[in-house]
């Protein structure tokens, strides 16, 4: 056998174990593909039942923002009319009897000292 008939061989043999090895990975391609394939025809049907739960829990948590919000702008409401009415009752009862009371010492003060010059 001459050389070039060598080589013509060793390279036919290792083409063909190429080619095999090629076979190999286009029938794992395939599957691969087709797994990947039902995979996705699975998150297609599933998608609009898990997208329209999905909204369904955004507009809950949104309507309890809502309702929070709405509770919180009451606690404020109720907030400036005990102040409000904090304010009137300081302005109406307990500064009058401030006063009253400033009155009623100094008037004690003064009939204490009357009462000691008639001693």
């Amino acid at each position: 056998m001459n050389l070039y008939l060598i080589l013509q061989v060793a390279l036919t043999l290792g083409l063909l174990v190429l080619i095999g090895f090629l076979i190999h990975v286009l029938i794992q391609l395939r599957r691969t593909l087709t797994t990947f394939d039902g995979m996705l025809q699975n998150i297609d049907s599933e998608l609009p039942t898990i997208l329209l739960k999905l909204q369904l829990a955004l507009d809950g948590v949104n309507s309890e923002i809502d309702r929070v919000e709405e509770i919180v702008t009451s606690f404020q409401n109720v907030r400036t009319k005990v102040e409000n009415t904090t304010n009137l009752v300081q302005s109406a009862f307990v500064s009058p009897a401030t006063k009253a009371s400033g009155i009623l010492s100094g008037a004690k003060v003064i009939l204490v000292g009357l009462l000691r010059r008639r001693k």
